[in-house]
């Protein structure tokens, strides 16, 4: 009998956060599911932490490091369920009739929504900052692209031949080019009930400055691929999104490389983006013409305020 839902988590050297996770798990009104552990080339103790769990659900997979979305792919091939969650090793179910209701929920609804998804609470039961219009909410591919009726943290459950229509990007985030060619093809529903409790790491935000740092030319071109897929649309319903992710490239270059490559980028998020974004983009084109070491300092900088 094949699992009722599958689960991925990809993890890297995240063996002492596993436990949380399987309690998590292990505790569920929902015990037919399959668990997928996707180890990206850890060094510490997490192939002994999962062996120690000895739990036949639980699929267990090493590979050289290749990031985030790359164990995420590789989690793909694994998929025994026709439904499908990715949960990230630091974070935990909501209650423990989170995977049924999730279940249910999507059973419940027509072929053509490619998932739905839940909102997210923190780990002191706050929610988190998202827009949600409405308790259920049926969203389509311009609802998503336009970011004007929802936005924010969001946790899905999908139908597994939706997750067929595009692979996860070759880059540790900008989850949403997967999403959003998704969407060019399905529908999706949203629903105001909480179903992932996200733990932060270190709830130090210098820590996440340094690692946005790191990956900053990788998002930049990821950043420029999300442009090229939904430029056309941006102009013709809603320009201000070209302005915002030309903002968002023009950074990460100004991290990553010589500040003259986000010149073109800086123009024309100053001539699409609305009122908040043209003053970022100016205070950003101030600093370009600085050292690249500068604008990284300066970028750490701002963190701790």
């Amino acid at each position: 009998m094949k699992p009722a839902v599958s689960i991925i988590t990809p993890t890297y050297n995240r063996g002492h956060l596993l436990p949380r996770v399987w309690q998590s798990l292990r505790q569920q009104t929902e015990s037919h599911f399959q668990w997928i552990i996707v180890d990206d080339g850890s060094t510490d103790d997490t192939r002994q932490v999962v062996e120690d769990f000895a739990d036949p659900r639980i699929t267990y997979i090493w590979q050289n490091n290749t990031g985030v979305n790359g164990a995420r792919n590789r989690g793909d091939k694994e998929i025994q369920a026709d439904y499908v969650i990715y949960l990230d090793s630091d974070d935990e179910l909501f209650r423990e009739s989170t995977l049924q209701e999730m279940l249910t929920e999507i059973q419940g609804t027509r072929p053509d929504i490619a998932w739905v998804a839940f909102t997210v609470v923190d780990s002191e039961g706050k929610a988190h900052l998202y827009h949600l219009p409405a308790d259920r909410l049926e969203t389509h591919y311009l609802d998503h692209v336009c970011e004007q009726k929802l936005r924010g943290e969001f946790f899905a459950i999908y139908r597994r031949d939706a997750t067929e229509l595009a692979a996860w990007p070759p880059y540790n985030g900008l989850e949403a080019l997967r999403h959003w060619r998704i969407l060019k093809h399905r529908s999706a529903l949203l629903i105001n009930r909480p179903a992932r409790i996200y733990h932060t790491q270190s709830g130090d935000n210098l820590t996440g400055a340094h690692a946005g740092i790191r990956r900053a030319a990788s998002m930049a071109a990821a950043t420029e691929e999300l442009i090229t897929d939904h430029q056309s649309v941006w102009l013709q319903h809603c320009p201000c999104q070209l302005g915002k992710y030309r903002f968002y490239k023009a950074m990460y270059l100004a991290l990553s490389t010589t500040g003259f490559r986000a010149i073109p980028d800086v123009f024309l998020a100053i001539w699409y983006g609305d009122a908040r974004m043209k003053s970022k983009t100016v205070l950003l084109l101030m600093v370009l013409f600085l050292p690249i070491k500068a604008r990284q300092w300066l970028f750490l900088k701002r963190a701790t305020l």
